[in-house]
C-alpha cells in the first residue's frame, strides 16, 4: 500500500474505534467497548507503520 492510503486506513480505523467506544460506553456493551478500543490500536499501530522508512 502507498503511505497515503495507510494514512487515509488508520485515521478511518482510529476513529471508528472511538466512536464504537462511545457507543460501547452508551450503550453499556463492553463487548463493543472492547472492539473500539482494538480498532483504535490498530489504527494506531498502522499510523507509526507507515511513518517508518521503508528502506533499510
Amino acid at each position: 500500500m502507498t503511505t497515503f492510503k495507510n494514512i487515509v486506513f488508520s485515521a478511518a480505523n482510529i476513529i471508528a474505534g472511538q466512536l464504537k467506544q462511545e457507543i460501547g460506553y452508551v450503550t453499556g456493551s463492553r463487548k463493543i467497548t472492547r472492539s473500539g478500543v482494538a480498532q483504535e490500536m490498530k489504527g494506531h499501530a498502522q499510523k507509526v507503520a507507515s511513518s517508518r522508512p521503508t528502506d533499510y
